[in-house]
């Protein structure tokens, strides 16, 4: 009974190992290769399609850049808040300004 039943177990593994290898060796021999190409199939394909999603949002956004004028009018008032930031900041730090002289 002990030999039938490491017969059966014997089997059963040997014929485990056999069927994995196969087909890993099916999965190398012939699917790898066609899952390689494939997929340099699909990068080919997306990477036109992003190069052309790119060069589309970069058109758009060029074409969306407001006039100079405008740009010189908020780059003033940006450099207006700006220096009012610094200035309340170094007056903070340095105790200088018309809120603590009173103490």
């Amino acid at each position: 009974m002990l030999v039938q039943l490491i017969t059966i177990l014997s089997t059963a593994v040997l014929s485990s190992v056999l069927t994995l290898a196969l087909a890993y060796w099916f999965v190398e021999k012939h699917l790898k290769r066609r899952f390689e190409l494939r997929l340099k199939e699909l990068q080919e394909e997306l990477g036109s399609a992003l190069q052309e999603r790119v060069k589309q949002g970069v058109v758009e956004g060029v074409a969306s850049i407001p006039s100079t004028e405008v740009l010189k009018d908020t780059g003033q008032a940006l450099s207006a808040t700006a220096g009012d930031l610094v200035r309340s900041g170094l007056e903070t730090l340095l105790g200088s300004g018309s809120g603590d002289s009173g103490d």
